[in-house]
């Protein structure tokens, strides 16, 4: 295999490792449900008991993929990457919840922003795929479908949040039966 096959694949196997984003997005859909007081997850230790279990979970997922397809490293390049994207979708994603908090807009900013950051993401380091199209696209239509007005900022984040958790997770699934195809591993 050439030394670029060998880095994109790396790269691709960083990025797909799917699994991790059910756990992440079980805890997003716990946040904004303690947010919204809903039920039991009004209560504090409910949304730290979540975390607790998600560290181990996402513990047993990287022992999963380390016994299962082995370690990479990624390049500087593609870690300045990732640096570089992450900061700019932070930035991004806070500017859209500060929309969410402060402006009256019909539209849920949280949503539409993480969805157009998670967008790009993939494209920059995976490249674009069908199912990252249709799942984070279809976020971000949701989140800039001018359904949202008469939803008080507090509500439209914490119900981003759900929308992101459900997304992440479904995302996640469909990256990790990405992964399995592309190096054909059982």
């Amino acid at each position: 295999m050439e030394r670029k096959a060998l880095e994109t694949a790396g790269a691709s196997y960083y990025t797909l490792r799917g699994l991790f984003g059910i756990p992440l997005g079980a805890l997003l859909v716990c946040a904004g449900l303690g947010n919204l007081a809903w039920g039991p997850f009004r209560h504090l230790w409910v949304f730290w008991a979540a975390v607790a279990v998600v560290a181990l979970v996402s513990f047993w997922i990287m022992r999963y993929y380390r016994d299962s397809y082995g370690r990479v490293t990624q390049s500087r390049r593609h870690q300045t990457k990732v640096a570089v994207l992450t900061a700019l979708g932070a930035l991004m994603i806070w500017g859209g919840m500060t929309l969410d908090w402060k402006a009256d807009l019909p539209v849920d900013a949280t949503a539409a922003s993480f969805a157009a950051v998670m967008l790009v993401y993939y494209a920059a380091t995976v490249g674009p795929r069908r199912h990252h199209a249709v799942i984070w696209g279809s976020l971000l239509l949701t989140g800039l479908v001018p359904l949202w007005g008469d939803v008080s900022g507090d509500s439209k984040i914490n119900g981003g949040l759900i929308l992101l958790g459900l997304v992440t997770m479904t995302s996640g699934l469909f990256d990790h039966l990405a992964l399995k195809r592309a190096f054909a591993h059982g």
